[in-house]
């Protein structure tokens, strides 16, 4: 279908896929409300780049998978056409597991994003590659990580990266390393050309109702015009768009068959695109013979796409809109189902939907679902394992058991800079009564946010204390952690020098090799203070002989 009223924006991108062809890359986010044609702008340039000779690499945001660690990474390197052999160590072990190819967990996002890097500019010495990135607000943090790191480092390289986000997302990288694109509404006489060119023969009144509904969204037009064509009620006008393109969507559920309804349904559930998933998923839940051809009244209602072994909804509000209409009971159904049929080696999302079909408590599910999270994390996957441990929390049998998930859990979040999310985990863990040691590392997670400014100094030794205990259970990185909040304490407040040498005393037996930079951060910052300290501290006389001791001149 042609573009109406983005003359400008595919003039932008033109430009750039040139510039790219010559050598100077770069990265584009184009912006918009849902709906309002950023997938088709996408799809506009990745055909023009096609037509140029470029290689096209493709990764798609979804909510239903946007925790997988590395899902997007893992959709657009096999597109590249190149293999990891050609990488030296580390690099290659990093991707590899990065994608799923290796055992190795992933020692750092830095070491992925160079290798990807790497591995794009040699696609890109064979031909220029487009990297077409769609709903990158749902795209897995580690992902985004290696986006950014590689769009800053492309300028000078056949290299173009193109995503678009709904309003609202915040981007890594500041204006100056990344051009904007915005979608505005259409207007007036782009929006009248747009719905002649779908339906040209609808009455007046109901093409001016169309219109002032639609209010400049392509997608609307589209979708609120077929509602009036089809001899179903229009979606009511008091309603925000989106809950009435949904509800257009859910309508048109209604008139396809049971089976095509079922593999949407599935679809709709599963966190993956595989077509193979979807119908072995939905025979075992129908209990009858579905095939890939149920799926073509779904293409022909322009619900879905089937390309390959691949089902994609056209749009997310049709996901959504067909997820919300399911009881919980089908979610849970599906779920169960999914589960079963997922082939060997995947094992966490095997997991995962078990936690969805559980609708109790269940220790062995819990546990499962709390080991996932763990993995997650060792793989660069922070959010996923908040959400894992979160929902492991709401499974556990054990009050115990769940007390300490949701503190792990707020300790991810933490490291994500989630506030609020740290908050509602704390909060919650409370609710079932904390052991002393609890609530010293409540005390330290609930201060994470501001380096100790809202904190007693007094709290240093408390958190020194729990440092060591910590340190005895054998975890030394939660224990370093601890232990550098404590010596933050020291440094924006002023605890005295007996507190400052326990710091000190701590740090130095912790099982750490001498020139671990932890050594040099904790004592130094444990002996400063800063000038927002200094002004608090009462100023002595001054002595005629200097003090013995660095310690001795700190007053108590």
């Amino acid at each position: 279908m042609a573009l109406f009223g983005r003359g400008s924006q595919t003039d932008v991108l033109a430009g750039l896929i040139d510039s790219a062809r010559a050598c100077a890359g770069g990265a584009v986010l184009v912006r918009g409300a849902p709906g309002i044609g950023k997938s088709a702008l996408l799809a506009d340039a990745a055909t023009r780049a096609s037509a140029a000779g470029f290689t096209i690499a493709r990764a798609f945001g979804e909510q239903a998978g946007s925790d997988v660690p590395y899902g997007g990474l893992q959709q657009f390197v096999p597109s590249l056409g190149m293999k990891l052999d050609m990488l030296a160590e580390p690099q290659r072990s990093a991707l590899a597991s990065a994608v799923g190819r290796g055992e190795a967990t992933v020692p750092d996002v830095f070491l992925v994003g160079l290798a990807t890097l790497n591995l794009v500019v040699e696609a890109a010495a064979r031909a220029p590659v487009l990297l077409v990135v769609d709903d990158v607000q749902w795209i897995d943090d580690p992902t985004i990580s290696v986006l950014a790191f590689m769009a800053r480092r492309v300028r000078t390289e056949p290299v173009l990266v193109l995503g678009a986000a709904r309003e609202g997302y915040r981007s890594r990288l500041g204006a100056d390393e990344l051009i904007t694109l915005s979608l505005p509404p259409l207007s007036d006489a782009d929006a009248e050309s747009l719905l002649d060119s779908i339906v040209p023969d609808l009455p007046p009144s109901v093409r001016r109702q169309v219109l002032a509904e639609a209010a400049g969204n392509p997608l609307g037009l589209t979708e609120l015009s077929r509602v009036v064509t089809s001899g179903h009620t229009a979606p009511a006008s008091e309603l925000p768009l989106t809950e009435r393109l949904e509800r257009a969507f859910t309508d048109r559920l209604a008139t396809l068959p049971d089976s095509t309804g079922t593999l949407l349904r599935m679809a709709a559930v599963n966190d993956s695109p595989a077509l193979a998933e979807i119908i072995a998923a939905a025979r075992a839940w129908a209990g009858a013979q579905i095939d890939p051809a149920d799926l073509d009244p779904a293409v022909s209602a322009m619900l879905v796409d089937v390309t390959g072994a691949e089902v994609r909804f056209r749009h997310p509000l049709m996901r959504s809109a067909i997820h919300q209409s399911m009881t919980a009971a089908d979610q849970r159904a599906a779920h169960a189902v999914l589960a079963q049929v997922l082939p060997d080696g995947q094992e966490d999302r095997r997991i995962r939907h078990q936690a969805a079909a559980t609708a109790l408590p269940d220790e062995s599910v819990a546990a499962k679902l709390a080991a996932t999270a763990d993995r997650a994390a060792r793989r660069g996957g922070v959010a996923a394992a908040v959400e894992a441990l979160s929902r492991a929390a709401a499974l556990s049998e054990d009050p115990e058991w769940r007390t300490e998930r949701l503190l792990r859990a707020a300790d991810f979040a933490v490291e994500l800079g989630q506030r609020d999310t740290v908050g509602r985990l704390l909060d919650e863990a409370a609710k079932s009564g904390l052991s002393a040691q609890q609530q010293v590392k409540v005390a330290w997670l609930r201060g994470s946010f501001d380096e100790g400014l809202r904190q007693q100094a007094s709290n240093a030794t408390t958190l020194t204390a729990l440092a060591q205990e910590v340190a005895a259970g054998d975890d030394i990185a939660l224990a370093v952690r601890i232990l550098w909040s404590a010596a933050q304490l020291c440094f924006w407040s002023e605890p005295g020098a007996r507190v400052r040498q326990l710091v000190l005393d701590a740090a130095e037996k912790l099982p750490l090799d001498e020139l671990d930079p932890w050594l040099i951060a904790i004592p130094t910052a444990a002996r400063c203070c800063s000038s927002r300290a200094r002004r608090t501290i009462p100023l002595r006389p001054r002595s005629p002989a200097p003090p013995t001791s660095t310690s001795s001149a700190i007053p108590e």
